[in-house]
């Protein structure tokens, strides 16, 4: 009889197998396990593995390596260790689909940036892809602080993080937009990269925020006195209110939307949110404000000067750049969201990487930390 790849039989119809026409079930592993066991009904499973992204210094980290592939099974079948590496480590699904870390910074002044991550699948495996994650942001001169990152993805390879320069806060890198970059003495935030770009900042110093990139269209820089709004569909849209308590503001802090949240969007592979909006700026009391958040594909917002923290981003989002000036040491980058590398801040902490996003680099109070890796396995029953 032939086995399978573990030694089991092969499922009924092996030779002629199809995966199913949408993945309904899933989970997500994210420590090293030996126990997991093949559902009834399930003879197929498909494992999306994850490398952990790399750690920050001037330079951003590189975002982990990715890898999938279909494995044939049988129900109560013991799956083999699932192993899930830690920051800029690897992981795999038992020695057939695996992905590496993405590389720390480098260079003698740590202002290069990581390399990005790689994905390998064993030759057999059905509907075997890999990608690369993005590299990490570079520091200009040894000024300023790289974005992370980030990682590879089925939508092929990882954004690369921003690059900084003296007193800006690049964007995150996300699953295929690169995070906007900054520029010399802005004291602004770049969006964070989504599906696609983030917007980089204006050249001039205090402009206001960018937007970060959406799942179908890029971010939009900032004004002078309006953030960036965020790429579409559903892009954040940068909004002037008029605040009588405590003093006057420009505002604007709307999320990118989105139809899906979370991991709802990841089994049928389909992200549709968009960027986050970038805020205004403002002279008076304008750290208080805070930068939009990316829905699913969508990058953060980048923060203006005199703003706080930059925006989360979704979902496959890198975090936007935080602000400068007033209050800047509590202005820290944004949050990558899944496989989002870290926004930078000048100031204030480093944004995190997502699972498997590359961290930020920062300034006063800190880095941001790389995010570990991750696994998801898949599965459809009557498959």
């Amino acid at each position: 009889m032939n086995k399978g790849t573990y030694g089991y039989p092969l499922p009924p119809n092996a030779p002629t197998r199809v995966a199913p026409p949408k993945w309904t079930n899933y989970k997500l592993i994210k420590a090293t396990t030996s126990t997991e066991v093949v559902p009834l009904n399930v003879y197929q499973i498909l494992a999306m593995v994850w490398g952990g992204g790399g750690s920050a210094n001037q330079g951003g980290g590189g975002g982990g390596g990715f890898a999938m592939g279909i494995v044939d099974v049988v129900p109560g079948q013991l799956l083999p260790t699932i192993t899930v590496g830690a920051a800029g480590g690897s992981s795999s699904f038992s020695t057939i689909i695996s992905a590496t870390g993405g590389g720390n910074y480098s260079g003698s002044a740590g202002d290069i940036g990581g390399v990005g991550g790689t994905g390998s699948v064993a030759a057999g495996v059905r509907g075997r892809f890999t990608a690369s994650g993005g590299a990490g942001g570079s520091a200009t001169s040894g000024a300023g602080y790289g974005a992370g990152g980030g990682s590879g993805s089925p939508y092929g390879t990882g954004g690369a993080g921003g690059n900084g320069s003296a007193a800006s806060m690049p964007g995150g890198g996300g699953w295929g937009g690169k995070g906007g970059s900054g520029s010399w003495g802005s004291n602004t935030g770049a969006g964070g990269g989504g599906l696609t770009a983030g917007a980089d900042v204006q050249s001039v110093q205090y402009a206001s925020g960018s937007g970060g990139g959406g799942s179908m269209s890029a971010g939009n820089p900032g004004i002078s006195s309006t953030g960036g709004t965020g790429g579409g569909p559903y892009g954040g849209v940068s909004t002037l209110i008029s605040l009588t308590s405590p003093y006057p503001a420009l505002f604007s802090n709307v999320n990118g939307g989105g139809t899906n949240g979370g991991f709802l969007a990841i089994p049928s592979l389909s992200l549709d949110g968009g960027g986050g909006a970038g805020t205004s700026y403002y002279t008076v009391g304008g750290y208080y404000l805070l930068a939009g958040d990316g829905g699913p594909g969508g990058g953060g917002g980048g923060a203006a000067y005199n703003s706080r923290n930059g925006g989360t981003g979704g979902i496959g989002g890198g975090g936007g750049g935080g602000g400068g000036g007033i209050n800047s040491n509590n202005a820290h980058g944004g949050d990558g969201g899944f496989g989002g590398g870290g926004g930078g801040a000048s100031y204030g902490y480093g944004g995190k990487g997502g699972l498997g996003g590359g961290g930020a680099g920062a300034g006063g109070h800190g880095l941001g930390t790389a995010g570990a890796g991750a696994v998801i396995l898949y599965w459809t029953e009557g498959y």
